[in-house]
Order: structure tokens, then sequence, then C-alpha cells
């Protein structure tokens, strides 16, 4: 009966459902407890992208916000360890869409960010840019600098990614931004077996500071440009076992991205970098087997 009572609470969290939702919730605190991170309640948004019949492996991401994190664009996907690019796992709904509608340009030219404006108190986006809302020209406002690393790999996968193209090759992928914590589950397509990398980039615009200042690549047309992405983008990876399910593994950062996008390379040079390096808390990642509840 004790097993019968824990195998039907586990399945009802897997679904999501109240309030066994909680249940789920404290036993991550304590797995991260276990991991010996800080013991405290977690409050987690739970989406559920695992597709029914299939079988192939599962993953289960559980995302821990940092301090810094508040508009970003994030993709995790898998690859092998030699870098060839598996699937898509998560891509952010704007940036599968190219949905960059907006055009924002400083209103004093001379203006100089060393800061994230937007974390001043009482600022407003009206007291130092202007904001266009053109929706039929965002194919033009392609924005490598985002997720320069995700990107490339994209591309490398499909000999080239132009803004129209990138919403077909993620189809499937791609969900609203989440805001906070999160636990989302995604259906691997293929059988794999053995190692494999998972990694995760995010990227937040506007978080300027003194090394990543607006005026610190002035000939980059793309750093100087409207995307305002200020410090790069932050990669984090973990290699996990396809052999080894409801094994934890925790992803560690590694480097950064290009300040523009103009490659694809993981840069481990972290010299200059501050609030992007808070944007992430920790995040843990585990393998279930196919057609199994958690």
């Amino acid at each position: 009966m004790a097993f019968l009572s824990v195998a039907i609470l586990a399945a009802l969290s897997w679904l999501g459902i109240q309030p066994v939702k909680q249940f789920y919730q404290w036993g991550m605190t304590l797995r991260a407890t276990d991991l010996g991170f800080e013991n405290q309640e977690l409050r987690y948004l739970l989406v559920d992208n695992t597709a029914e019949g299939l079988t192939t492996p599962q993953l289960s991401i559980e995302f821990k916000a940092g301090v810094a994190f508040q508009w970003p664009q994030y993709a995790i996907w898998l690859e092998t360890l030699e870098g060839q690019f598996v699937q898509p796992i998560y891509v952010t709904q704007k940036l599968a869409e190219n949905n960059f509608a907006n055009r924002v340009s400083t209103r004093d030219k001379n203006a100089v960010f060393t800061d994230n404006p937007f974390e001043r108190p009482g600022f407003t986006m009206e007291q130092a840019f202007d904001l266009v809302v053109e929706p039929e020209t965002r194919n033009d406002r392609f924005r490598k600098e985002s997720l320069p690393v995700f990107l490339h790999k994209l591309a490398s996968n499909n000999q080239s990614v132009e803004a129209n193209q990138i919403s077909k090759l993620v189809d499937g992928y791609s969900g609203a931004t989440m805001m906070n914590n999160f636990i989302y589950r995604a259906s691997v397509e293929q059988k794999l077996s053995g190692i494999y990398r998972l990694r995760l980039e995010v990227n937040q615009s506007f978080d300027f500071n003194q090394y990543y200042a607006s005026d610190r690549f002035p000939e980059d047309a793309v750093y100087s440009g409207s995307g305002y992405s200020a410090q790069p983008s932050v990669i984090y990876e973990t290699e996990i076992n396809f052999d080894k399910p409801n094994a934890l593994f925790v992803m560690k950062l590694i480097g950064r991205g290009h300040h523009s996008g103009q490659d694809g390379e993981v840069h481990a040079d972290l010299s200059g970098m501050t609030s992007a390096l808070q944007l992430v808390d920790r995040v843990l990642v585990e393998v279930k087997a196919a057609n199994t509840a958690s």
C-alpha cells in the first residue's frame, strides 16, 4: 500500500495536479538540500512538453532564476560531445519567431550607459529612449547577438539561418518566456545512449556595466545598434548520461558568447561580466526513461 501511495503521488506530481504540485516542489527543496544548496521554499512554473507515445528519453530541467533575471532570451539544446547539434529543447518564443518588433533609439545621442537604466528607481523608457513598434520590419532586425552560440550552432546544422527561417527550425520547441523559476519537461526525438552535452544560453538586453558600456565598441554596428545587448550571453552546460535515468546533473557556467554575435564560439574569458553572471542561480537536469512518471 505504501508503494502504491507513493507511486500515485509521484504520477500526479508529474501531471502537475494541485495540491500535489506542492509535494513535488517540496521534494525539489529536499534534493537541493542534498546537493548542498540553501534550504528554502521553491516555487516553480511547471511546463510539460513531453510527447505521448514516444519511446525515447525525457528530460526534466529545473531552472532557478538569479537575482538579475528580468526579461531574458534563452535557449536550451542538446549536442554530442564533439559539438554536433542534436535538437533544440526549448527556445523563447520571441527569438524563435524573430519577433523583435520594437525599434529603440537613444534620445540623447551622447548618453553613455554604464549600468542597466531599468534598475534605477522610478526609471521609465521615455526618459532615455524612443520606442517605435514596427512588426512589418522585424525580419530586418535579426539579432544574432542575442544568443550567438545557439544561433551559430543551429546554422551549422542547417547551412544558414535567416530571420524568417528560425521558426521553422525550432517549431515545436518554443514557448512564451518563462519569467521566473520553472520546471520544463521535454522529450528527446530519438533513442540515445551514452553521454551527451546539454547547453543553456541566456542573454538580457540593457544590462550595461562599466566594462560593457554602451560606447564600448563604437565601430561595431551591431553592438552599438538598436538591440542594446550590452553584456554578452552566458553559456551553461552539463554532460548527461542517457544510460543513467533519474540521476541529477548540475549545469555549470562555462563562458560567454561574442558581444555582437560575430562567431558561435564559447569564450571562457568572463572578465568584465557582472550582472550577467547573476541571471541564473542554478539548473538541475534529470534524465527520465521513456514513458515513466516522475
